[in-house]
C-alpha cells in the first residue's frame, strides 16, 4: 500500500446529513425509468405487464454495477468518479427523454442510463463509507435514504409535467438541468487526499482484490439478506402506471407520487431512524418488511378509488424508504474505515439490494396479469415478502449473535493497494 493513503476522519464531521443528500441525484435520475417513462407509456396505452417488464429489465441491467464498481477503486479518486458519472448519467437522461416512446432504443437507453446512475451511487457510497467515522453510519445511512427518496419524489413530481407542458426539446432539457443542479452537494463531502497508482498497476491487482472482497464473510451474508425480497416494496415503482386502475386522474397520480411521496418518505425515514437506536438494523429490516406486507394486504378489500390510490402510494413509499434507510445503515456498517475496496463492496451490496427490485417488479406484473388486475400485484408483493421475512429470521438472529454482519474493526482487512476515498 502506498504511503499517500487517505486517513479516515477520526472525529464526527459537521453536516453529515448534507453529505447523505448527495444521493438526491441518484433518486432523481432513477425516477425517469421507474415513474416518468412508465407514465408516458401508460398514456400511450401500453398494458401494465409490459410496462412492468421494461422496469424489470432496467433493474436487471443495473445489477452489472457489481461487475463494474471495482473500477471506481482504480485510476482516479472516487470524488472525480462521482462528478464524472453524475454528469454522464444526466446527459444520458437527456438523450433517453429525446427518444420517442415507441423507439426500439428506449429500453436499452434506460438500462444504460440506470446503470450509470447506479455506479454514481456506488462511487459516493464507497467514498462516504471509507472516509467517515463508524459512529456516522446510521446518520449518513438515514440521509442517504432521504436523499434517494427526496430526489425520486422530486423527479416523479416534476419530470412528467415538464415533458408534457414544455415544448419537446425544452422539457427534456429542463429535466436534465435539474439533475445537474443537485451535484454541488458533492462539495460537502470530505476531500480525497490519496496519491494514485498508474492505471495499469491498479487494474493489474483488480482481479485479486475482487476475489479478496468475495471472501469477506459479512459481505456475503449481507448480500444474501439484501437479495431476499423481504422489503423491496416494488409496487412504488409501478404506481405511476396504475392510476387508471384506481380511477385516479393524472393530477392525483402526480400529486401522490410527487409531494405526497416526498412527505411520506421524509417522515418514514426520520421515524425509522429513531427506532434504529433501539433495535438492531438487520432485525428491523425484517420487521419493516413484515409490517409493510401487512399494509399491502390491508389494501386488498378496499375499493379502487382515488383516495385508496393515494393511501397505497403514501403507505408503500413510507415503508420502502424506511427499509432503504435500514439497508443503508447495514451497508455502511459493513465497510471498514479507509477500506481500499469500499466502492467495490458498496457496489456489490447495492447490486444485491437491486436484485429483488428486478424480479419483484416482474412478479408484481405477473400477479397483475394472473389475477386480471391490481389485486394480483398486491397479493403477489405481500405474499412473497412475508415468506422471505419468515425464512430469514433464524439466520439473521444467528449472525447477530455471533457478530457476523459488521466490519471487523479490530482486525481490518489487509489493503493491497491504496485507498481511493
Amino acid at each position: 500500500m502506498m504511503s499517500g493513503h487517505v486517513e479516515p476522519l477520526s472525529e464526527r464531521p459537521r453536516r453529515v446529513w448534507l453529505m447523505g443528500l448527495a444521493n438526491v441525484t441518484y433518486g432523481y435520475l432513477f425516477a425517469v425509468p421507474l415513474v416518468t417513462v412508465p407514465q408516458q407509456l401508460a398514456a400511450r396505452g401500453m398494458p401494465e405487464p409490459e410496462i412492468a417488464n421494461i422496469g424489470a429489465m432496467v433493474m436487471a441491467v443495473s445489477l452489472a454495477t457489481f461487475a463494474l464498481a471495482p473500477v471506481l477503486d482504480t485510476s482516479m479518486s472516487r470524488r472525480r468518479w462521482s462528478v464524472t458519472l453524475g454528469l454522464l448519467a444526466t446527459v444520458l437522461t437527456l438523450a433517453v427523454l429525446r427518444l420517442p416512446t415507441s423507439s426500439a432504443l428506449l429500453t436499452p437507453g434506460l438500462a444504460v442510463m440506470a446503470l450509470t446512475t447506479s455506479l454514481y451511487n456506488a462511487a459516493i457510497g464507497g467514498w462516504l463509507g471509507a472516509a467517515l467515522p463508524k459512529n456516522c453510519d446510521e446518520t449518513v445511512g438515514t440521509w442517504f435514504g432521504i436523499g434517494n427518496a427526496l430526489g425520486f419524489s422530486l423527479g416523479a413530481m416534476s419530470q412528467f409535467w415538464l415533458l408534457t407542458h414544455l415544448p419537446t426539446p425544452l422539457g427534456a432539457l429542463a429535466v436534465a438541468v435539474i439533475g445537474v443542479l443537485t451535484l454541488p452537494i458533492l462539495l460537502a463531502l470530505p476531500r480525497p487526499l490519496a496519491d494514485r497508482k498508474a492505471m495499469r498497476e491498479t487494474f493489474g491487482t483488480l482481479a485479486r482484490d475482487v476475489a479478496h472482497l468475495a471472501k469477506r464473510g459479512p459481505v456475503l451474508r449481507i448480500a444474501l439478506l439484501l437479495a431476499m425480497p423481504c422489503a423491496a416494496f416494488t409496487l412504488t415503482n409501478a404506481f405511476g402506471g396504475l392510476g387508471g386502475d384506481f380511477h385516479a386522474s393524472a393530477s392525483v397520480v402526480g400529486a401522490a407520487n410527487g409531494m405526497g411521496q416526498m412527505v411520506a418518505s421524509l417522515l418514514g425515514a426520520l421515524a425509522i431512524r429513531l427506532v434504529m437506536t433501539r433495535m438492531q438494523a438487520p432485525l428491523l429490516l425484517l420487521l419493516v418488511g413484515s409490517l409493510g406486507a401487512a399494509f399491502t394486504l390491508m389494501l386488498l378489500p378496499l375499493p379502487h378509488m382515488a383516495p385508496v390510490y393515494v393511501l397505497a402510494v403514501l403507505g408503500e413509499c413510507a415503508a420502502q424508504t424506511s427499509a432503504q434507510v435500514v439497508q443503508n445503515a447495514i451497508i455502511f456498517r459493513s465497510i471498514a474505515p479507509d477500506d481500499p475496496l469500499a466502492s467495490s463492496q458498496f457496489g456489490l451490496l447495492q447490486s444485491a439490494l437491486i436484485v429483488p427490485y428486478a424480479y419483484m417488479q416482474a412478479l408484481d406484473g405477473y400477479g397483475y396479469h394472473l389475477a386480471g388486475g391490481v389485486a394480483g400485484s398486491l397479493l403477489m408483493d405481500a405474499g412473497v415478502s412475508l415468506v422471505a421475512c419468515a425464512l430469514m429470521v433464524m439466520p439473521v438472529l444467528r449472525w447477530l449473535r455471533k457478530g457476523q454482519l459488521e466490519a471487523d474493526l479490530a482486525n481490518p482487512q489487509p489493503a493491497e493497494r491504496e485507498s481511493m476515498a
